[in-house]
């Protein structure tokens, strides 16, 4: 072979490498750009993909909390525990944790708490791997009322933010639940929102939705009862945190759980 012919197909050889690398660079932030949108949809758009093994293998479950409101350490292990007894993730939960800069805000409104997600989230679908997000803000919900207030909202199908101030000044003092108790509480149930409970996404295998508070379980004992949060702040001593009934257990299991 000569000269000439070697370096011609040395040059289609990197040109060729180099179409391909492209194109693979391409194609992941193809894939990247589904993922972000694939996140953007309804609670418990996501159900049966965060409670089977038929999609994803693991969930990566990223915290990101604002400075000075971190989440209690056994909170974390309370819902890693809770969720490993229900979704059928063989690959396992993986937890990603860490802070952002406090915005100093009093009140967040549903449109910003979006935009804080969508500037700092880095967990989206990966492979075999489904991405989930929790956000603790430094202030409070701009819904709140003189009568009523939110500790937590699930806002997409795999999303849900905490009002880290709320619960702070809720908990953790005579009178008031733990925080850890109290921040595990309003985790688990919006969690339960993403698993498609009420009616959300995991069908009712009985009707156990309340009929005046839409998506939650018409049972007062159960975790997805909708004031539970209520309960947990007037019932500091003797109730642990609320299991699901028999009914919201059925509906994941149909729905892909354990």
């Amino acid at each position: 072979m000569n000269r000439n012919l070697l370096s011609t197909h040395f040059f289609l050889f990197i040109f060729v490498a180099f179409v391909f690398t492209s194109c693979f660079t391409d194609r992941e932030v193809d894939e990247r750009i589904e993922s972000i949108k694939a996140a953007k949809r309804g609670i418990g758009a996501s159900s049966n993909e965060i409670l089977s093994a038929n999609k994803f293998s693991s969930i990566d479950l990223e915290i990101q909390y604002m400075e000075g409101f971190p989440p209690n350490q056994t909170s974390i292990g309370t819902i890693v525990n809770w969720m490993e007894s229900l979704v059928n993730k063989p690959v396992g939960i993986n937890i990603i944790i860490k802070s952002i800069p406090a915005m100093g805000q009093e009140n967040y409104t549903l449109d910003e708490i979006r935009e804080i997600e969508d500037n700092n989230r880095s967990s989206y679908n990966t492979g075999s791997a489904l991405g989930m997000y929790i956000l603790i803000v430094d202030g409070y919900f701009d819904q709140d009322t003189d009568t009523e207030f939110s500790l937590g909202i699930s806002h997409r199908n795999t999303s849900l933010a905490l009002m880290g101030q709320r619960i702070l000044e809720n908990s953790g003092r005579v009178g008031k639940p733990s925080k850890e108790k109290l921040e595990s509480t309003v985790l688990l149930h919006e969690l339960g929102h993403l698993m498609g409970l009420v009616n959300l996404g995991s069908n009712m295998q009985v009707e156990h939705e309340d009929e005046e508070h839409e998506h939650h379980c018409n049972n007062k004992d159960c975790l997805m009862y909708w004031a539970v949060e209520t309960n947990i702040l007037h019932n500091t001593v003797n109730n642990g945190i609320p299991n699901l009934d028999q009914n919201c257990h059925n509906d994941l299991i149909a729905n892909g759980g354990k």
